[in-house]
């Protein structure tokens, strides 16, 4: 268990998919690149690419981890991570109703 002030730190935000791509060399990843509402947008690859192609999620609005440590992978950094469920039988990106926009804090 955590409390809520563990809870706090971790910021979600809404993020519109401008880009989705295979990841040369590797069969889980897709390479997002993502505008979370910021200057430049984010990159971020996430193991979904056995459950989308990345032409289903161009345009797609996500929910994403922003503060998340940059972490080096050997495809490149990735800047963040994109929520998602999964039941053993598929993975679902979490996505927002109609009306939120890059950059919505989720609460």
């Amino acid at each position: 268990m955590i409390g809520i002030e563990d809870f706090m730190k971790v910021d979600l935000r809404v993020a519109e998919v401008l880009e989705a791509a295979h990841v040369e060399g590797s069969d889980k990843l897709l390479q997002l690149t993502l505008n979370v509402g910021e200057a430049e947008p984010r990159n971020v690859f996430s193991g979904i690419r056995e459950f989308y192609a990345p032409e289903d999620l161009k345009g797609k609005l996500v929910v994403m981890v922003a503060n998340l440590a940059p972490r080096k992978m050997r495809f490149g950094i990735s800047n963040g991570m994109v929520l998602a469920a999964g039941n053993g039988e598929g993975v679902w990106v979490i996505s927002p109703e109609t009306g939120a926009k890059a950059g919505d804090k989720v609460s």
